[in-house]
């Protein structure tokens, strides 16, 4: 996946970075800027449901500014407006 940034709206919400849960090993990089909350979703991102959003772990696999555990996406939630969130992923097929 190439680096992805994505900026918040008015309401301090950016829009979803969907990942690929099928790379192995799921290893996924990302920085905030501001001080909006980083939020993972398990949810389909294709089956047309509402996203159900978690706070990004920080323990084992995982850690901060690193997810080591498969998601389906990633956001940054209360933050500010023009806030970013840049995602980069890797894997092999």
């Amino acid at each position: 996946m190439r680096q992805v940034t994505v900026t918040a709206d008015a309401t301090g919400v950016t829009p979803p970075v969907v990942l690929d849960q099928y790379l192995t090993p799921f290893s996924v990089t990302y920085s905030n800027s501001g001080s909006g909350t980083v939020q993972v979703s398990t949810t389909d991102p294709f089956s047309g449901s509402a996203f159900v959003w978690a706070t990004a772990p920080t323990t084992a696999p995982n850690a901060t500014n690193f997810l080591g555990q498969p998601y389906r996406a990633i956001r940054i939630s209360g933050g500010a407006e023009n806030d970013t969130l840049t995602v980069i992923q890797a894997g092999v097929q």
